[in-house]
């Protein structure tokens, strides 16, 4: 008999992955999780029932959350990580020569100790001397007196179910303390998940974070496993808009990425544009050219 796994991504739609093999079960103190050989997209890691990263495609998402700002930011070389324990993000990032250095922050250390185990594609980044791994939680973090300041903040968490660890990441008073951690030229992206389902969570984020910063930008991927396949990111920049980006040439060579692909990112259907304040749509902006 074959073994699924299922996803429900609402109360009448759910998703399935046939398994080939269950490679890894565990429980952390903050969550369930779970590394599954999927027939169709490879060892894919699971936190608390949810689908996270898949081998067959966490390419898309992690070049568009990690290149989009560094192909925006004139000089991002110090870059700070929440999140992201996978390693995946981490990776991308290191890849543009311009990144001198990375601080992860990860709440769960079993996460980072898993991928390094199950998830070969994304554990090049553990390796390289530019990353510093810091187990934190990432709203204590960026509390703390003598933290630098960062050109680039990027948050990879989970989505903001209930009490979850991911929870405090989409707080105004989280967006605050990232802005007053930025340089004066920084720029933040983070995951807003899929608004075909959660609408509320790209809503509650993008609001939260146009009151803050003096731009805000939401763009967008298409990433096969995660629900709807349509996935957001919302960013907040002191200076540089990234649907402007100044540097794409400079990026590496990527699975999904280009610089077309980065400008059009940015072009949202009247669906999105309804959730978003007005000052985050691209077509709000003078002279605005996709």
């Amino acid at each position: 008999m074959a073994l699924w796994f299922s996803e429900q991504a609402s109360d009448g739609h759910r998703l399935e992955w046939k398994i080939q093999k269950m490679l890894y079960s565990g429980q952390s103190p903050y969550q369930t999780i779970e590394v599954l050989d999927t027939e169709a997209f490879g060892p894919s890691l699971v936190l608390d029932g949810i689908m996270q990263t898949t081998t067959g495609d966490e390419f898309i998402y992690h070049e568009m959350l990690a290149w989009v700002p560094l192909a925006t930011h004139p000089h991002p070389e110090r870059v700070l990580i929440i999140g992201g324990g996978d390693g995946g993000l981490a990776r991308d990032v290191l890849r543009s020569p311009d990144v001198k250095e990375v601080h992860l922050v990860e709440i769960d250390p079993l996460v980072v100790e898993v991928s390094r185990t199950y998830l070969h594609r994304h554990v090049a980044a553990f390796d390289d001397p530019r990353l510093s791994l810091i187990t934190a939680d990432g709203m204590e973090y960026l509390k703390r007196p003598d933290i630098p300041a960062y050109d680039v903040i990027l948050v990879d968490s989970t989505d903001p179910e209930g009490t979850g660890p991911g929870a405090v990441l989409y707080t105004p008073a989280f967006h605050q303390r990232v802005f007053s951690a930025l340089a004066p030229d920084g720029l933040y992206v983070q995951q807003t998940g899929t608004p075909i389902y959660n609408p509320e969570v790209l809503k509650e984020a993008s609001h939260s974070v146009a009151e803050i910063f003096p731009l805000c930008r939401v763009y967008w991927c298409s990433v096969p496993t995660y629900p709807g396949g349509f996935f957001t990111f919302t960013s907040g920049s002191k200076v540089h808009d990234l649907a402007r980006p100044s540097r794409t040439a400079s990026m590496p060579q990527g699975e999904w990425y280009t610089p077309e692909i980065h400008r059009a990112a940015f072009a949202l259907p009247p669906m999105i544009e309804r959730l978003i304040p007005p000052s985050a749509r691209l077509s709000s902006a003078s002279g605005a050219n996709v």
